[in-house]
């Protein structure tokens, strides 16, 4: 049953991962080398579908019968029922979509043979899961170069955005049967990005302190941010905050501005008035938007861009981020605020330690060197792409799954974590206690300690009475009345069992202990 394989499924874009013989999960290129696949759909008119690249660069001339901008209709009916939310979904998708029946709705014009005649038009209809799953049976292919067993599916794990409903988990892991591939768990983006740096791993190999992880996503069209705390191999959520509609949408539109007002300025054409021109400008602005990532400048070159004439100037780094400093003070001001609002949430959230970023947006050197300065003190982790790192930490989950044939399709799994610091002591000398569980530890929990004596006296009861505390609370153990205590130098070897149950609504803990 291996190779096993991450998909990133997204707005914008689709990326595969698999992990390779010796442990390290890699990303698959497509056909065109590509490691990031376009989530773009166009339809022929006839049988053929293309998808990827191909199809994204004849959208601009066949918009009607091309779907882009799909992945934030995967969700249920009743999620759909907002007409803002609907709306503004819709302002990205460049085919019709038919608010009824939940359907993209393409459309092919066939000229007609003779001049009398009328010109026909076909139709085609697909739901998002339809068309989910044809951009993942794309990855498929892809995954069948390292996957030759043709009598099983490739095992993936797949992730999901973290605001999206429980009911798009199952849609979504539809789709991918549907595509061809045996879904074994999805997960949220958030966290697959947290798996995909191997961040808290060195916990389990040695006692560690708690680490704050905090998770900042700028995709195509929105951007959302996620708080984690890692401790003992478990990744625990603090809070999760959006969507909002700052994303690469928002960047590409600065420098679509700048070329419409610059163009107008020396031709006296204006790019708004027509379709095909404005699309032509955000195609370059965002090829532009993506160069200057690697690049220090580029040649901005539209050819025939309105009435014949052309489009030509050089686009430096430094102007670019003249250009979209404004929607980064944005994005910055929303995370400011939400990273306020987790810690006033949670108290214990005095310091953030890691950084991890998400979305081919985030690999911005100006973002990146804002956020830097934001948080000094956190280590910000961007060797990984930022639109590939969700599909590795999928990889790399789907190796850890025992029996990856039982689908998992919960983002994240609820837990009992110890809200104060747990202390044991002997007798009534609290002088002596001994920290058993530091607050956010995981219940049910096994811990040995060794604790002094207290003095206080021989008698059986008073050497098998031990008391916790926990915030205010005191708890009284006793050892098994068939135990006799014995202490070495003074000191109990005592094994700690921690557990925990619900009376009427209250968490209750329970505690049980035995002599090594």
């Amino acid at each position: 049953m291996w190779p096993r394989f991450g998909i990133k499924v997204g707005n914008s874009t689709l990326c595969i991962a698999y992990v390779r013989a010796d442990g390290k999960a890699e990303v698959i290129a497509n056909k065109q080398g590509d490691r990031v696949s376009q989530a773009c759909l166009l339809w022929n008119g006839d049988t053929e579908i293309e998808c990827g690249l191909t199809a994204k660069q004849k959208m601009a001339t066949r918009p009607k019968q091309a779907v882009a901008h799909s992945f934030q209709l995967l969700q249920p009916a009743e999620a759909l029922a907002n007409d803002d939310k609907l709306t503004n979904a819709l302002k990205e998708v460049p085919c019709e979509y038919d608010k009824e029946a939940f359907v993209f709705r393409m459309e092919h014009t066939i000229p007609a043979e003779k001049e009398d005649q009328d010109d026909k038009i076909v139709t085609k209809e697909l739901s998002a899961v339809e068309v989910t799953q044809e951009l993942l049976r794309h990855e498929l292919e892809l995954a069948r170069q390292y996957h030759t067993d043709t009598e099983h599916a490739p095992i993936a794990v797949l992730s999901i955005p973290s605001y999206y409903p429980p009911q798009a988990v199952k849609l979504l892991a539809e789709a991918a049967k549907g595509a061809g591939f045996n879904v074994a768990q999805v997960i949220a983006e958030p966290t697959a990005a947290v798996l995909g740096y191997k961040i808290g791993e060195d916990q389990l190999e040695k006692a560690t302190q708690r680490q704050h992880v905090l998770t900042i996503k700028c995709g195509g069209l929105y951007s959302n941010f996620a708080l984690y705390a890692v401790q003992n191999g478990y990744f625990i959520e603090l809070a999760t905050f959006g969507p909002f509609s700052i994303g690469g949408r928002q960047f590409t539109e600065a420098l679509v501005q700048f070329i419409c007002e610059e163009f107008k300025r020396k031709y006296k054409l204006d790019p708004h008035e027509s379709r095909r021109s404005l699309a032509k400008i955000r195609t370059a602005a965002a090829n532009c938007k993506h160069i200057l990532t690697t690049l220090p400048s580029t040649q901005l070159y539209i050819d025939s861009l309105m009435d014949g004439v052309d489009y030509n100037a050089q686009m430096s780094r430094a102007r670019f981020e003249s250009l979209i400093q404004p929607v980064i003070n944005s994005l910055m001001q929303q995370l400011g605020e939400c990273v306020e609002r987790a810690q006033q949430e949670h108290p214990e959230l005095k310091r953030i330690d890691d950084i991890v970023l998400l979305g081919a947006t985030m690999q911005i050197p100006k973002l990146q060197a804002t956020l830097a300065a934001r948080f000094p003190d956190a280590k910000l982790h961007n060797s990984h792409s930022a639109d590939e790192v969700v599909a590795i930490g999928c990889a790399r989950q789907a190796v850890y799954l025992l029996d990856p044939q039982q689908q998992q399709l919960q983002k994240a799994d609820d837990c009992v974590l110890v809200e104060d610091d747990l202390y044991i002591w002997h007798g009534n000398d609290e002088s002596n206690a001994k920290l058993v569980l530091s607050k956010g530890s995981i219940l049910p929990a096994k811990i040995k300690v060794s604790l002094p004596q207290s003095g206080e006296g021989d008698a059986a009861e008073a050497l098998a009475s031990f008391k916790l505390r926990t915030g205010e609370s005191e708890i009284l153990a006793q050892l098994p009345e068939t135990t006799t205590p014995n202490t070495d130098d003074g000191l109990f070897q005592l094994e700690v069992e921690v557990d925990w149950e619900d009376k009427d609504g209250n968490i209750v803990p329970l505690v049980r202990l035995r002599c090594m």
